[in-house]
């Protein structure tokens, strides 16, 4: 018979490494892997009062979002990453490249 896992039991979001990635909201603190409802979240670990409570629920890449929006301005939203058949994606919910095997590819201007 096979005893259940306990609270004190290793949690497997210990063994995600942290990130490099700067919070965007704060611009103090990391974005490194806590524990979740639904799985593992990226918080960011500043101590800034108030603390700071930028999360995201996929590993961020430090890349920033470059799709041209209609004000000819780039998103610039924490890129994360995407899944095996998904390609990295904004983490800005507004933004059409938080779905890019959804999106038409864009056309390129003329200088």
């Amino acid at each position: 018979m096979s005893e259940r896992p306990t609270k004190d039991d290793a949690c497997p979001y210990e063994a995600l490494t942290p990130t490099t990635v700067v919070c965007p909201s704060c611009g103090q603190g990391t974005l490194v892997p806590a524990r979740g409802r639904f799985g593992p979240v990226y918080k960011c670990n500043a101590e800034t009062k108030p603390k700071c409570k930028f999360q995201l629920t996929s590993r961020p890449t430090g890349e920033t979002c470059q799709y041209q929006r209609e004000n000819d301005r780039a998103c610039g939203a924490l890129m994360v990453e995407g899944t095996k058949t998904i390609p990295d994606r904004c983490s800005d919910r507004d933004c059409p490249n938080r779905n890019p095997h959804k999106l038409a590819p864009q056309k390129t201007r003329a200088a």
